[in-house]
């Protein structure tokens, strides 16, 4: 793709759908990052599920800049499948990301780290669904 093309995709896009987008990217490469590194920087005081909530935030970032590569107008008209696809992409990249941890040396799979991750997800759908019904109050009160 030459790259005025690419530049030149995100220039038709409004401010926040260019932004959300290239989040979304942004996002999918530091998991992948993250995810490749032996070791991870903790805090000092580490108490338990923290990293059960930052599965649930990193996922959660990465599902809810992946709603914006869908129209307001495809989730107002078919939510449930929106809601569905964006689970399914960011529960599959979960997975994903845990099969490259078990080739990560120091690092591991675990099933509960995919929960999260999952949960993540539908926690943005849900906040992707709040926003659209609020924005679609204020314009029908309008």
């Amino acid at each position: 793709m030459p790259k005025n093309m690419f530049f030149d995709y995100f220039k038709r896009l409004s401010r926040t759908d260019a932004f959300m987008r290239l989040s979304f990217i942004i996002c999918a490469f530091l998991i992948f990052f993250l995810s490749s590194q032996s070791k991870l920087p903790s805090p000092s005081k580490p108490f338990f599920g923290l990293d059960k909530i930052l599965h649930i935030i990193a996922f959660g970032s990465f599902a809810f800049t992946l709603t914006f590569w869908f129209t307001a107008e495809k989730w107002i008209n078919n939510m449930q499948k929106y809601a569905l696809l964006v689970v399914c992409i960011t529960a599959l990249y979960g997975i994903s990301d845990e099969v490259h941890q078990y080739f990560v040396p120091n690092r591991s799979s675990s099933f509960y780290d995919l929960l999260a991750d999952t949960v993540g997800a539908f926690l943005a759908v849900g906040l992707k669904l709040l926003l659209i019904k609020k924005s679609t109050l204020k314009r029908n009160h309008v």
